[in-house]
């Protein structure tokens, strides 16, 4: 592992490849450093992929405590190798459907507890099942998106009907559940495999999105949940976003 050496007060800093700071004082913090972004979903790196410097991140400062983050560099500065994010301005990442789409799955949590408070006399947004959820994205998904096409369907692990949102020029499918266990881990696995054979039979679909609501905290790592979920099939790809 390379170290900052030039600096022995100056922490790293973890970015995740879209240019989002998560923290600048990994070395003094590491409770606050992320496998992934919890703005847009992305892969975090501490570390330039090609000479392996460590990202330079807050200086210490004795007796003080650093208030805010920089900026990520473009380059490292040891060996000049551009970083994922850079050359990317907030229009290009904003005009990422996918992005985008990934953005707003992570903050629906925040914006069902927003509901929960209304004014006086007025009754609190529930979400009880994937029927509340899906009612919600139907509200929330013209915010980025103008095609969307709701299709409903009976799954073999549903009595009842799901929709799922096509987002047709983009090549995206969005499917929405809700953990309901601690035990549920396997249900969910084996659900996402069935929606996969749903949708490979439609070859404008390109990726599909499966938006896991966890609000009670059920499933006990869904970091890696997500990184095992989220990979190529035969004819798509599926990606896994849990948020609670």
């Amino acid at each position: 592992m390379t170290d900052l050496i030039h600096n022995p007060l100056q922490d790293v800093m973890q970015v995740c490849r879209n240019g989002h700071v998560i923290t600048d004082l990994l070395h003094a913090y590491p409770d606050r450093g992320l496998s992934h972004c919890d703005r847009c979903g992305a892969v975090t790196l501490d570390r330039c992929a090609t000479c392996g410097l460590e990202i330079p991140g807050a200086v210490h400062v004795p007796g003080l405590v650093p208030v805010g983050r920089s900026l990520p560099p473009e380059f490292c500065s040891a060996c000049g190798a551009p970083f994922p994010w850079s050359g990317k301005s907030e229009l290009g990442k904003a005009a990422d459907p996918l992005a985008n789409l990934e953005r707003l799955l992570r903050r629906l949590p925040r914006v069902i507890r927003q509901l929960r408070s209304r004014h006086i006399n007025r009754p609190a947004f529930q979400v009880a099942d994937e029927r509340d959820l899906e009612d919600l994205l139907r509200t929330l998904l013209p915010i980025f998106f103008d095609d969307i096409r709701p299709e409903s369907r009976t799954p073999a692990y549903d009595s009842g009907t799901r929709t799922d949102f096509r987002l047709k020029p983009e090549g995206i499918v969005l499917t929405v559940k809700r953990a309901k266990s601690r035990d549920y881990e396997k249900q969910l696995g084996e659900q996402l495999q069935e929606d996969v054979t749903y949708h490979e039979r439609d070859t404008s679909c390109k990726i599909l999105i499966g938006f896991i609501h966890d609000p009670e905290g059920y499933l006990r790592d869904p970091g890696q949940l997500e990184l095992m979920w989220s990979k190529p099939q035969d004819r798509l790809e599926l990606r896994c976003v849990i948020a609670g």
